[in-house]
């Protein structure tokens, strides 16, 4: 089989700006790109470009696959819930801040298999769309895609299932969303697997976040602020303007504590049950 290497960019809370455009066009001469989207397929060669920076200049998520082994995302996000820290595994999942301040950090996801070890994705556009509301469940608190990356690197290649302990249950890891269900199918974690590692989550508590809720918090915000946005509209910062208005909105809603269980076990108990399970 040829060799097929996916990289894609995707803005969500705002467009890339007409300047920091034109880096995003310097690092590929053959990807398509808007101020929404950045697309490139490699069936000989490698993307060069600098990941990192394409995400701190506009972009909020990026998809890396290659069908030798490559299934890597990276995801622009304000801040993780504190809890989260409980999931970082070494620098294959992990969160880097942004030390020149123009974003907080960037959560890593990047899993280690030998070619052919999980079954090739044959539309992985498909699949970006699939996965992009993972970001907006993360900044809401959802622990369960988290867990879920946790669960796959702590069972990969670089690792030792045995000496590797399972993380906090999530609740509703038994109930996940469609974008958790293209990230599990995307990372090999089968029902099974799924549901041997599921055992123990608390139950899913309802959550409910309207249009209300941000209209209610735009009319409490202090007159100067609002005038302030207002001006820089019309002086063409509109990508900026709407970016910073969703960060301070998201950074002010307090959502409660996603409920876990913690159980005593590892991650090699959990890969066992598994395999009873499909036995």
């Amino acid at each position: 089989m040829s060799e097929f290497q996916y990289v894609a960019f995707r803005a969500i809370d705002a467009p890339v700006s007409k300047q920091n455009l034109k880096y995003m066009r310097e690092q590929s001469t053959r990807a398509e790109i808007t101020e929404w989207a950045f697309d490139n397929e490699y069936h000989f060669g490698d993307f060069h470009g600098n990941a990192v920076e394409m995400l701190r200049l506009g972009y909020d998520f990026h998809l890396h696959y290659a069908n030798f082994g490559i299934r890597k995302l990276m995801i622009r996000v304000p801040e993780l819930p504190a809890e989260a820290k409980e999931y970082l595994i070494d620098e294959q999942l992990c969160f880097t801040k942004d030390k020149r301040g123009q974003l907080s950090g960037i959560l890593t996801l990047d899993l280690s298999l030998e070619p052919g070890h999980l079954d090739d994705v044959w539309a992985p556009a498909e699949l970006m769309e699939e996965l992009l509301p993972l970001r907006g469940e993360i900044l809401g608190g959802d622990l369960r895609p988290l867990y879920l990356a946790h669960l796959a690197i702590a069972s990969d290649m670089n690792h030792d299932p045995a000496g590797e302990s399972d993380g906090p249950i999530p609740a509703g890891l038994n109930k996940l969303t469609p974008a958790q269900k293209a990230f599990a199918d995307f990372y090999g974690i089968d029902k099974a697997l799924l549901s041997a590692a599921a055992q123990g989550a608390p139950p899913l508590a309802q959550r409910v976040q309207s249009r209300n809720d941000f209209d209610q918090w735009l009319e409490g915000q202090p007159d100067e602020a609002k005038t302030t946005w207002l001006k820089r509209l019309t002086e063409d910062e509109g990508q900026a303007v709407r970016a910073e208005i969703v960060s301070t909105y998201r950074k002010s809603q307090k959502a409660a504590a996603w409920p876990t269980a913690k159980l005593d076990r590892t991650i090699e108990e959990i890969l066992e049950k598994a395999e009873q399970m499909r036995r």
